[in-house]
């Protein structure tokens, strides 16, 4: 008997052990899961805290190269206007060319690379992109900070060839860089072949330092009949009997005949004086201000 107590003490000794080491095992691998999923959940707060920081980080880098490039486009300005040429200057054709001007200024504090511009025109009737011969008359840079400064010199922008040198339908030519606090002037005498209404529109193109994605800026204007005419201002009128002509009335604000006949604004205007619009010899109308 008493052996077989002692032996069923042990067993029962036995079994304590390997329960004791069983919970044991079991208190070890809870744990072990428990220090994974600790470390499981922090690397999934530190990836979740990187990927939102990072997507900040994107959002503000875009918010800045897009107000960057928004800065720059606002610091361009094109402007153009259109004058007349002498008759004496021009060398036969159909029509007597315009000279336009067209200014592009850059008023920032930043230099703009790779600067390409073109200038297009599309005939009213049709909007049709058209041909039209032109000349660089004269193309210059200036400091806009010194007006008083002496403009140099620059190659054309719009015309291939050098300046005094004639072009059909020019388009965009090499890059340059726009200066800051630096305009850009230049003249071209325009041939259009056909008397009719031309939109035409200045663009001004070049890459955004952030993003390098392409820019631009546009400029409508218009080249209108009255721009391919030749117009007098005489004191006197031609017209001493209206009822032998065919005409019609209309109704032009001192502002306008001053606008379009280049009138200083220290001359007065008066009953008797014309304003005449000349195409080629023939005369199409004259206007006479009372």
């Amino acid at each position: 008997m008493m052996t077989s107590e002692v032996a069923d003490q042990d067993s029962r000794n036995n079994n304590c052990d390997m329960d004791s080491e069983n919970n044991k095992m079991d208190a070890m691998a809870t744990l072990l899961q428990s220090s994974i999923q600790g470390v499981q959940n922090s690397f999934s707060s530190v990836y979740a805290t990187l990927a939102a920081n990072l997507k900040q980080s994107l959002e503000m880098t875009h918010a800045m190269n897009s107000v960057m490039e928004q800065f720059l486009l606002s610091n361009i300005r094109i402007t153009t206007n259109i004058t007349q040429i002498r008759k004496s200057e021009t060398q036969g054709g159909n029509f007597i060319p315009s000279l336009l001007t067209i200014t592009i200024t850059n008023s920032g504090q930043f230099p703009i690379p790779h600067v390409s511009c073109s200038l297009t025109f599309e005939k009213k009737s049709d909007n049709e992109l058209v041909n039209i011969d032109m000349k660089c008359n004269e193309s210059v840079k200036r400091d806009t900070m010194r007006p008083d400064s002496e403009s140099s010199p620059t190659p054309s922008i719009f015309v291939q060839e050098t300046c005094n040198v004639s072009a059909t339908h020019p388009t965009s030519i090499s890059t340059f860089t726009l200066s800051p606090q630096t305009q850009i002037i230049e003249k071209l005498r325009l041939a259009p072949s056909e008397f009719s209404q031309y939109n035409a529109k200045v663009t001004v193109r070049f890459a955004s330092p952030g993003t390098g994605k392409l820019l631009q800026k546009e400029h409508p204007f218009g080249l209108y009949l009255i721009d391919q005419c030749e117009k007098h201002l005489s004191f006197t009128s031609r017209l001493t009997d209206i009822a032998k002509y065919n005409y019609a009335t209309v109704e032009l604000s001192p502002y306008l005949l001053r606008q379009l006949w280049n009138v200083h604004p220290s001359s007065g205007l008066s009953e008797t004086m014309a304003f005449e619009i000349c195409l080629k010899v023939r005369n199409l109308f004259d206007l006479v201000f009372s």
